[in-house]
């Protein structure tokens, strides 16, 4: 049981932060084109 490697609270963050990095520019331009879109609707309408 020596040779057993136990991820830590490092790894994991490490993890979250990763999987932020990867999901939260597209989250931010899907709601930055939503937000637009509002935008120019209720300019033009």
């Amino acid at each position: 049981m020596k040779g057993e490697i136990k991820p830590d609270w490092k790894d994991f963050m490490a993890l979250v932060l990763a999987a932020y990095s990867l999901l939260l520019p597209p989250l931010f331009l899907v709601l930055g084109a939503l937000f637009l879109f509002l935008l120019l609707v209720r300019i033009f309408l």
